[in-house]
């Protein structure tokens, strides 16, 4: 699903030059990390907000490293909170990468992957303002890898242009 909505953002739209682009957007998180290690700080400035139809999609590179956050709601139509628990009835999901060019198995987080001993992934994303142009809100994860290992996110926030389509 990720895959399928970041190739119809990158689709350019001639007739409408008042069109945001992806990278318009800022991501920050105080806490984040990988493997139980210390929490780090997480910005990037060249992210993407992307919203084709009721389906919401927030991609970023971490600023400086290939480590990545995106996430994918679906039935989105304005404001409010969305659950990316593991199993959620929307389909809703997080993925954490710790590098986006060649992450597989124990390189990618899933919320919807359990971790060893039977945690689940999950977390919430709550959008505060949603309009035609732009996007703010704020978000956290907890994700696992195809090992069971825990990737997480806390205090997380979004802010900037959304690509309506």
């Amino acid at each position: 699903m990720l895959i399928a909505v970041a190739a119809v953002s990158c689709k350019k739209d001639d007739a409408n030059t008042n069109n945001n682009a992806g990278g318009a957007a800022t991501v920050t998180a105080s806490n984040y990390g990988f493997d139980g290690t210390a929490g780090a700080a997480f910005k990037s400035t060249k992210a993407g907000i992307v919203q084709v139809g009721t389906v919401w999609t927030l991609s970023a590179i971490k600023d400086g490293s290939n480590e990545s956050i995106s996430i994918v709601l679906s039935n989105v139509t304005g404001t409010g909170t969305y659950k990316l628990d593991q199993g959620n009835n929307d389909g809703n999901g997080a993925i954490m990468l710790k590098d986006y060019k060649t992450a597989t198995g124990v390189g990618s987080y899933s919320t919807d992957l359990p971790a060893t001993g039977g945690m689940t992934g999950g977390g919430e994303v709550k959008i505060t303002k949603l309009t035609a142009t732009e996007a703010e809100g704020e978000f956290y994860i907890v994700a696992h890898n195809s090992a069971g290992k825990e990737a997480f996110v806390e205090q997380g926030k979004f802010t900037g242009a959304l690509n309506k389509k």
